[in-house]
């Protein structure tokens, strides 16, 4: 079982994607002004007033003042209600085509899961991202079929007028994740927390840690030296300096 941002994926949250829906948002609504749209000078005040709002948002959730949750509801409000989820989806799978790209997808994670999923090991990604990022990605890098359980946010739609318009991102997962383990994973396959191996990167994930044995828990290559500090001395994780410390490790 693995979180995904900060885990497989090398950023923390999903500031980056968002940052790329706002602007590619903000330069379509640019464009229809120019072409006398002046309906767009209102997405245009929305999306100026969100970029204000989730910064500030930001910077008290890295603070630890904020939960994600409200970090997102600006972001709900201001940039997703109301518009097109094909265009918008089209601008996530952009993302995370870029990112297997960049090479910002840990793929010795995904390599060491799937050495394991092979020998029969159930699978699982619990995320607070998005669905379709996270589908798209391991689609790019031939993973489609490597997880059994995929439990992550996602968008939530609504038809007007014949097409389909946002109204936001759900926050399921968010300070759920326990919970997600023990009602999705381990009561489907009949399961024991003995039986878990987890990869987890941040302070998320220390549920989980608390459910698991010493040793089930791994913090992965991408995280903080912080946390990987704090992660193995309160939890007794396994934190692998390279990729053969870690299979070795699950063998």
């Amino acid at each position: 079982m693995s979180d995904w941002n900060g885990t497989i994926l090398k950023y923390p949250t999903d500031e980056n994607q968002n940052k790329k829906i706002a602007y590619t948002l903000l330069n379509n609504a640019k464009s229809k002004i120019k072409k006398g749209n002046l309906f767009a000078l209102r997405d245009l005040g929305q999306l100026i007033l969100a970029e204000r709002e989730l910064k500030k948002c930001f910077e008290k959730y890295q603070k630890k003042e904020l939960p994600l949750q409200e970090v997102y509801e600006p972001f709900n409000k201001r940039v997703l209600y109301g518009k097109g989820y094909k265009f918008v989806r089209n601008v996530i799978n952009q993302f995370a085509d870029d990112c297997v790209s960049k090479g910002d997808v840990d793929k010795r994670i995904l390599d060491s899961i799937s050495l394991a999923h092979k020998h029969g090991s159930k699978t699982g990604i619990l995320s607070t991202s998005n669905d379709i990022a996270i589908h798209r990605t391991l689609i790019r890098l031939n993973f489609e079929n490597l997880f059994d359980v995929i439990e992550s946010n996602s968008l939530v739609t609504r038809y007007i007028k014949g097409e389909r318009k946002l109204v936001g991102f759900t926050f399921n997962i968010n300070n759920r994740k326990p919970e997600y383990l023990e009602t999705r994973f381990l009561r489907r396959y009949n399961l024991k927390e003995k039986d878990v191996i987890y990869f987890g990167d941040s302070v998320d994930d220390i549920g989980i840690a608390d459910m698991l044995p010493a040793g089930n828990f791994i913090v992965p290559f991408l995280a903080t030296d912080e946390f990987r500090e704090f992660a193995t001395k309160r939890f007794g994780a396994f934190a692998p300096d390279t990729k053969e410390d870690l299979d070795f490790y699950l063998k």
